[in-house]
């Protein structure tokens, strides 16, 4: 019996596998039980199967641990979504059950399958083969005015562009010459837009045209930031064919397009993050660091951080591991690291003061807590009398529960009943009451907390990804567009899930698989230094993990897509020593 089965492992390995799909595939519902197809399915699997090196020795052990992280992940996800309006169920109860591990079995034999044969071609690959156009050209400004130029077709349908309520409050800031200001919006993309504005108004006199100035403008940076990300992988000799897809990853995928005509802080944001990648990248090609071939990387970090207000977090899991990296240097990189941080906290402190900024309320921290407390009211568990009244004198227990939405948590925070002015006096109290309740509530907030982040982990979430229309206002912006409603109509159909292929593009959880999965490649490659330029990224990842108010919002996570093919590419770029 052990020398059949030694003889013949490959096929009883291919068919186990094929089975565990089958049967996965049939009960999660993807697929009829009673459907020929779904046997095509199980045939082709197990082809190729027995077809695939199932037992590379090399990547076999490491294929098969990620690929059984990556089912467990993927089946708590989707438990996730389907139970996350459900008031009665709970999570942990439907994924510990026995079944669950044949789904986990089958979703590993799908992913293994996958992986074994993608991973040894990835590892292995030869990225680097320089070569040079016969004609000389600059291929920063050539690949800057082809994207430019695939994005213009979207301002011309979108014209003047995209402006959210977001956007509509900072043009009032504008247009009422900054009589009120907040740091909710950042002030510096409140006069990155002012400047292009206030230029159109006198030019023009015409709110639509001035509004445009600030599309086209953002437009043209980020086409210039992707140019210059095309030109930094030319110099260090990455295969033509790669920068052609890296080309077309910018021009083909309307993310991109979409964005550059999206008024949002995000945007701009997510070009410095890029930009601040790739000054990473020089800092470890560098023998000696000084201020003079670094000065970059301390202006690049400066408006990164000032873009978006929780940058600053960010940052400083960068700044701790950057002088970590660079020990033998330390003097060097940490006085240009004091130079980001007395600029950032001088200018947040006494100059914001003194032009009357306004800071954010704390509760726009506090998501996950009001997220926890919100499913907990909407579970219905008990509180004790003292908990209750706390509770009440924040926001009635019974609009918590009622008003508790598992995807966004504004239905609670811009609740009218809602008293943040109590929290403001109590911050210690409620936080100590969080926290009492978490620890005796445990899976309720576990629950709560991986619901509240879904997006960021799981890729097959379904919700808004981008406007296509400007938002109502008092200040005469109106959809103006340039070409046929007719083409508006079916162009609004590339920011749904609705296009095979593009729609794949909209999803953050593949997006942050395929860099989880770039990290272990890197890994796996023995290249542990080009780890370092993953830090900006799983930065602003974790901060989204920690304090997100949207349990999938796509313009808060856009930096990773902006970087991905810098990402992909960084174990092969980054000299491994």
């Amino acid at each position: 019996m052990k020398e059949l089965i030694k003889n013949n492992k490959k096929v009883i390995t291919s068919i186990l596998m094929g089975l565990l799909s089958y049967v996965t595939l049939i009960y999660q519902d993807y697929i009829a039980n009673f459907n020929v197809l779904l046997l095509a399915v199980l045939v082709i699997f197990i082809i190729c199967a027995y077809k695939s090196d199932l037992f590379n020795k090399k990547y076999a052990r490491f294929t098969f641990l990620l690929s059984i992280f990556l089912a467990i992940i993927y089946l708590l996800g989707m438990i996730c979504y389907t139970f996350r309006y459900n008031d009665t169920y709970s999570v942990f109860g439907e994924f510990f059950k026995l079944k669950s591990l044949i789904y986990i079995g089958g979703y590993t034999s799908i992913f293994y399958l996958l992986l074994i044969n993608v991973l040894p071609v990835v590892c292995e690959a030869k990225v680097i083969k320089k070569f040079t156009f016969k004609r000389k050209i600059n291929v920063f400004l050539g690949a800057s005015l082809i994207i430019f130029l695939c994005f213009l077709p979207y301002f011309l349908i979108y014209y003047p562009g995209l402006f959210t309520n977001d956007s509509i409050s900072e043009l009032n800031m504008i247009v009422n010459n900054f009589s009120t200001i907040s740091d909710h919006h950042t002030v510096i993309h409140l006069l990155f837009m002012t400047i292009p504005y206030k230029l159109g108004m006198a030019i023009f006199n015409n709110t639509v045209i001035a509004c445009s100035l600030i599309t086209l403008t953002q437009m043209i940076i980020m086409s210039l930031i992707f140019g210059k990300f095309i030109s930094f992988l030319y110099k260090r000799g990455v295969n033509k064919y790669i920068l052609f897809f890296v080309l077309l990853y910018f021009t083909i995928l309307p993310v991109h397009a979409f964005y550059s005509i999206s008024n949002w802080k995000d945007v701009i944001f997510s070009g410095l993050v890029l930009l601040l990648t790739m000054e990473l990248v020089k800092l470890l090609e560098k023998k000696t660091i000084t201020f003079r071939n670094s000065y970059t990387f301390i202006i690049i970090s400066i408006l990164t951080v000032f873009f978006r207000n929780n940058a600053i977090y960010m940052y400083i899991i960068l700044a701790i591991i950057t002088l970590i990296v660079f020990r033998k240097q330390i003097k060097t990189i940490g006085l240009m690291l004091l130079i980001v941080f007395v600029v950032y906290f001088g200018v947040k402190g006494p100059i914001y003061s003194y032009f009357n900024v306004k800071s954010s309320s704390s509760t726009e921290y506090l998501a996950i807590p009001l997220q926890q407390l919100g499913r907990m009211a909407y579970k219905g568990v008990e509180f004790t009398e003292e908990e209750e009244e706390l509770i009440n004198e924040l926001i009635p227990l019974e609009t918590l529960r009622n008003s508790y939405n598992p995807e966004i948590v504004d239905s609670i925070k811009f609740n009218d009943e809602y008293n943040k002015e109590v929290f403001e006096e109590n911050k210690l109290t409620y936080l100590k009451l969080w926290a009492s309740l978490c620890f005796k509530h445990f899976s309720v907030a576990s629950e709560a907390y991986l619901i509240s982040t879904l997006g960021y982990w799981y890729p097959n979430i379904d919700y808004w990804t981008v406007v296509t229309k400007i938002d109502k206002n008092d200040i005469g912006l109106t959809d103006s567009s340039l070409l046929p409603e007719a083409v508006k109509e079916a162009t609004n159909h590339l920011t749904t899930k609705e296009i095979p292929v593009f729609n794949f593009s909209w999803s953050i959880g593949l997006c942050i698989w395929l860099i989880f999965i770039a990290f272990m490649v890197a890994i796996k490659r023995k290249n542990i230094r080009s780890l370092y330029i993953f830090v900006p990224v799983i930065g602003i990842w974790l901060t989204m993990m920690v304090a997100t108010p949207v349990f999938a919002e796509f313009r808060y996570i856009y930096s990773a897509f902006t970087c991905l093919p810098l990402l992909l590419l960084a174990s092969y770029i980054v000299k491994s020593k």
